[in-house]
């Protein structure tokens, strides 16, 4: 990519990596062969004030016909497909369960979804492997997707069998006896097609089933351990919601200074542990080394994934959100996915392009007249009032105009920043053109005014998200009984238009976790009205000097933070021993609160996340009566308390993976 002589070279490349994130990719190499086929293009590029002037202006530059695009994706291989589950029958006849349904996956995942019936056998075979392994959803979720994707009609009756059995584990009796009355009727359909042996192996296991259904009892031969899968519950927001932001708590509210630009600020008195916000994002997505482990769609992590009908390259965790996700933004993803990854693209950029996936050109052309940024505006709700777009919530349509004003600094930014980012517009102009996005055919290297339009927009989101993206998290907890060991783990990015105008400090009042992808902030310390909320982009007082952290969110976010802990230089976690007392001095009162933060710990130590939270939330409200921070037993509270939070959201086990049952041979 092209670089300044001018701009600060740590600053530089923060930006570019928002750009081309991955060193192998072609992006770079591209940009620089049309810079050396127009060596002036500086004298024009930099008289152009709009991005969309700038996005055309670079499709016209030579040898930007030189980027031809083609479908670069992961196949389907039927080939591959039957070698996979053949296998997983294999592992499966050895009662390795977990290995054959990896198996299995692998198979349908590379199977075509027509013209051959790999998928649902693949599918079925998985249902079983899944059956003994207590997944009863995810076993009767695959008996009706191989039944409805070609399963073989006079094998059906196993399906029916397995599902009766699946509802006997559940102890809905009524419903095994309906799906043993479903198998019945498929094997006398079907009699004459199998052999007098299976007939009556069949006919037999069906009349087993049937006295166990009738005496309301479990099936002896089979020991099954349910997996009872844990459901983050979401929170309600505290106080209600903010009429003018519905994302937002009604404790908090948006305004605006010039000196911080938009920020949220405390409406009524907040306290530890309140809800402030709870939003899904505009638009998603995952990281690349993430793509097979979670769901493309609602992050989930994968058990059994759903494959895509026509790529190898995303699963899904159910057949709505494949369907969800191929009625929306997969469609102009699936066959270019690699290609795009091939530039190098960031996270940020792919997500650039989702935004624009995930909408119709109808929709960007109804409210083009409400597209003038507006950093300033923080009430997008008077732009709704003639709001009339068939198909689309006006949520939606809210949300979009949110995320399009958010900050993106175009004022800030040098000509080699302004250019690498309209040469990656084009090429990714040029990948959506090729997925029939727009209706209107035109040449590859020519471009309509619609074109350049939806160009410039992927541009402006790029712009935003370098300042606005927030990152998706699961969190791992290596055991069931205790709260440690335990980490952060990273899956993918997001917009949340309305949380993102939460500013950042050194010494944040809140944080956030996920649960699956939408966001939730929850607060960590008491806030007075008036007073501004705030995130953390990542650097905190305590465990970084001002001088590193300064300079990291200057190069990263282009802001000199002016929170408490900058303005008074607040040292690091161990140094933060001084106890300043708001009134008179109170020890006794501090000690009695100190049994509270004991007490919230050693929950937290037992894995008891709830009655942790509920303890320390307790003693940070009441101390924050006695004294002013900084003080380490406090900081050790929050940062306790927002691991809880985290417990709170998505949370995987480490014996998750583990887990067998008695069934399963090792």
């Amino acid at each position: 990519m092209l670089k300044s002589k001018t701009e600060d070279d740590f600053r530089q490349r923060c930006s570019e990596v928002t750009i081309q994130s991955e060193a192998q990719g072609h992006f770079g190499k591209f940009v620089k062969m049309v810079e050396e086929a127009n060596p002036k293009f500086r004298e024009t590029f930099d008289t152009l004030d709009t991005d969309e002037e700038r996005v055309y202006y670079c499709t016209m530059l030579n040898k930007m016909d030189h980027m031809v695009v083609k479908p670069v994706f992961k196949q389907k291989n039927l080939e591959i497909a039957k070698v996979k589950r053949a296998e997983g029958n294999e592992a499966y006849q050895k009662k390795r369960y977990k290995q054959a349904m990896m198996l299995y996956t692998m198979s349908a995942m590379k199977a075509p979804s027509s013209g051959d019936d790999t998928l649902a056998y693949s599918i079925a075979n998985r249902s079983a492997c899944l059956y003994y392994m207590g997944d009863l959803k995810r076993c009767m979720a695959d008996i009706e997707f191989a039944m409805a994707h070609g399963y073989p009609d006079q094998l059906r009756y196993k399906l029916y069998e397995r599902k009766a059995k699946c509802f006997v584990q559940m102890k809905q009796f009524d419903k095994a006896k309906s799906a043993l009355t479903a198998a019945k009727k498929n094997l006398e359909a079907n009699k004459s097609k199998f052999d007098e042996k299976t007939l009556n192996k069949g006919i037999k296991s069906l009349k087993d089933l049937l006295a166990s259904i009738s005496q309301k009892k479990g099936l002896d031969d089979e020991v099954i351990i349910v997996d009872e899968e844990q459901t983050p519950v979401v929170p309600k927001l505290s106080k209600g919601y903010n009429k003018k932001m519905q994302n937002l708590s009604n404790l908090v509210k948006v305004e605006h200074n010039e000196d911080v630009g938009r920020h949220v600020i405390a409406a009524k008195p907040i306290q530890a542990g309140d809800t402030l916000a709870v939003e899904e994002p505009f638009a998603a997505v995952l990281y690349p080394d993430k793509l097979g482990s979670n769901c493309d769609n609602c992050f989930a992590k994968l058990r059994a994934a759903v494959p895509c009908p026509n790529c190898a390259g995303v699963g899904y965790c159910s057949e709505a959100c494949r369907d969800e996700a191929c009625n929306s933004f997969h469609r102009y993803e699936c066959q270019f996915q690699d290609l795009i990854l091939g530039l190098g693209s960031s996270g940020l950029v792919r997500l650039a392009y989702r935004i624009v996936a995930s909408q119709s050109l109808k929709f960007f052309n109804n409210i083009k007249h409400n597209l003038n940024v507006d950093e300033k505006r923080s009430e997008i709700e008077s732009l709704a009032l003639h709001y009339s777009i068939p198909g689309v919530s006006k949520a939606t349509y809210l949300s979009y105009l949110n995320l399009f004003n958010l900050v993106g600094l175009d004022s800030l930014r040098w000509t080699e920043d302004l250019f690498n980012r309209a040469m990656m517009s084009v090429c990714l102009l040029k990948i959506l053109k090729s997925t029939q996005y727009f209706p209107d055919k035109s040449d590859q290297d020519s471009f309509t005014s619609d074109e350049v339009f939806i160009g410039s927009l992927m541009m402006r989101h790029m712009n935003v998200l370098q300042f606005n993206a927030h990152e998706i998290y699961e969190f791992f907890r290596g055991d069931r009984d205790r709260m440690k060991p335990f980490k952060n783990n990273m899956i993918g990015v997001g917009v949340y238009p309305q949380a993102s105008y939460f500013n950042h400090s050194c010494h944040p009042g809140t944080t956030r976790y996920n649960i699956g992808k939408k966001l939730v902030l929850k607060s960590l310390t008491p806030i007075l009205p008036g007073q501004e909320v705030c995130e953390n982009y990542g650097q905190v007082f305590y465990f970084k000097t001002k001088t590193e952290r300064q300079k990291e969110l200057s190069g990263r976010y282009w802001f000199e933070c002016d929170c408490q802990a900058c303005r008074e230089d607040w040292p690091l976690l161990m140094e933060n021993s001084k106890i300043v007392w708001k009134g008179d001095e109170n020890m006794s009162a501090l000690e009695d609160l100190d049994t509270i933060y004991d007490c919230g710990s050693d929950f937290m130590e037992h894995g008891q996340g709830k009655d942790a939270a509920e303890s320390l939330t307790e003693y940070i409200n009441e101390v924050s009566k006695l004294i002013d921070p900084p003080l380490e037993t406090v900081i050790r509270a929050q940062d306790k308390l927002r691991t809880c939070f985290n417990d709170m959201g998505t949370v995987l086990f480490q014996d998750t993976a583990l887990k067998i049952n008695p069934q399963e041979k090792r």
